[in-house]
C-alpha cells in the first residue's frame, strides 16, 4: 500500500506520514514550502525529518501548478492536507484561499477520478461557523472566507462522486494543537507570549470554547480514514474534551510556571464562539476516539517549542 499526502512538511501532515510510517506504509509526500501562511525556512526543517525516515519518497511541486501524473503512480489512497490555513487573512487574500483551497482540489479530484483512488480530503469545523456544536449533520453556515472555500471544496467532491463515481472521505478537523502547530495559531502564540514575559492578547472575552486535538490523535483518526476508506462519509474529528480559551491559559501557565499577562482586545470577525464536534461516526467508521487531554498535550506542547528553541 501507498499513501500520497500532500502538504507533508505541514504541522498535521508531517504528523500523518510519521504515523503511516509507523505502520509500515509507504509514504509519498508532496510539499511546496509555501511562505505565505508561515516561514519556509520551519517547513524545510520539518521536510528535512520526513524526507530521511524511511520508506517515504518526498517530491518538491506546487500543486497549484498541476497535478503531474507521476505523483499517483503506484498510489491507493491520497490524504490531502495542504491547504492555505487561518482565518484572518481570508478576508484580504480571497485569491490564494481559493487557488489552495479550491482549485487544486479540483486537480486532485479530477487525478484520483481518472485513477480510481481514494481521496481523503481534510476539512475543518469553520465550515459550520459561528457555533460548531454538534454531529456531522448540523447546519454549514461559514463565517469567514476561509471557511467558504473549504465547505466549496466539499461540495466539489460530492460532484465528483455524484457524476464520475470519485472515491472520498471528508475529516472535518476541530481545532488541532500540539507539537510543530503553526506559529499563527493561538497556543502557541501564547506559549511564546508566557514563556517570555509578554501580554498575551485575548480576543473577546476569552470564553469561547473548543474542543482541542491533539495532533497525534488527529494523525491516527486520518491514518484510519485511508485504510477504511468509507466512501462518501464527512466525519468530525474532534478532542475528547471542550474547555474555555481561558481555561487553556491556564495549563499553560501551570506547564510554564508563570503567570499570563492577559490583553483583552475586541473578537475578530469570523471568529467561532463555540465548537465542540461530536465523534460517534469517528467511533463507527474508523474505529477511533482521541486519548489526549488538553492539559497533557498543552505539556507536550510547551516541552516541543522549548526544545525546538522556536520563536514568535
Amino acid at each position: 500500500m501507498r499513501v500520497l499526502v500532500t502538504g507533508g512538511a505541514g504541522f498535521i501532515g508531517s504528523r500523518v506520514c510519521e504515523t503511516l510510517v509507523q505502520r509500515n506504509i509507504e509514504v509519498r509526500t508532496v510539499d511546496c514550502f509555501l511562505a505565505d501562511s508561515y516561514s519556509a525556512l520551519e517547513k524545510k526543517a520539518t521536510w528535512k525529518g520526513v524526507a530521511a525516515m524511511r520508506g517515504v519518497e518526498a517530491v518538491v511541486h506546487d500543486l497549484r501548478a498541476g497535478i503531474p501524473e507521476s505523483l499517483l503512480d503506484g498510489v491507493d489512497v491520497v490524504v490531502n492536507e495542504a491547504a492555505m490555513p487561518g482565518l484572518m487573512r481570508s478576508w484580504s487574500d480571497f485569491e490564494l484561499y481559493a487557488q489552495c483551497n479550491l482549485h487544486v482540489v479540483d486537480g486532485l479530484a479530477r487525478a484520483c477520478t481518472d485513477r480510481n483512488v481514494h481521496l481523503v480530503q481534510v476539512s475543518t469545523s469553520s465550515v459550520y461557523g459561528h457555533e460548531a456544536v454538534g454531529d456531522e449533520s448540523a447546519p454549514t453556515e461559514p463565517t469567514s472566507p476561509y471557511g467558504v472555500t473549504k465547505l466549496a471544496a466539499e461540495e466539489l467532491l460530492r460532484a465528483y462522486h455524484r457524476s464520475f463515481g470519485l472515491p472520498f472521505t471528508i475529516l472535518r478537523y476541530f481545532s488541532v494543537y500540539g507539537p510543530r502547530q503553526r506559529p499563527d495559531m493561538a497556543y502557541r502564540l501564547i506559549i511564546d507570549a508566557v514563556a517570555g514575559g509578554r501580554e498575551v492578547v485575548i480576543h473577546g472575552d476569552g470564553l469561547q470554547t473548543r474542543s482541542n486535538t491533539f495532533v497525534g490523535d488527529c494523525a491516527d483518526a486520518t491514518v484510519e480514514a485511508a485504510l477504511r476508506r468509507p466512501i462518501a462519509e464527512t466525519i468530525n474529528i474532534a478532542g475528547p474534551e471542550r474547555t474555555t480559551l481561558l481555561d487553556a491559559v491556564r495549563h499553560i501557565e501551570e506547564a510554564l510556571g508563570r503567570t499570563a499577562q492577559l490583553v483583552h482586545r475586541e473578537a475578530r470577525p469570523g471568529d467561532q464562539r463555540h465548537t465542540g464536534g461530536h465523534t460517534a461516526k469517528a467511533r463507527e467508521l474508523l474505529g477511533w476516539e482521541p486519548t489526549t487531554g488538553l492539559q497533557e498535550g498543552l505539556r507536550a506542547q510547551v516541552v516541543w517549542q522549548a526544545g525546538a528553541g522556536v520563536t514568535p
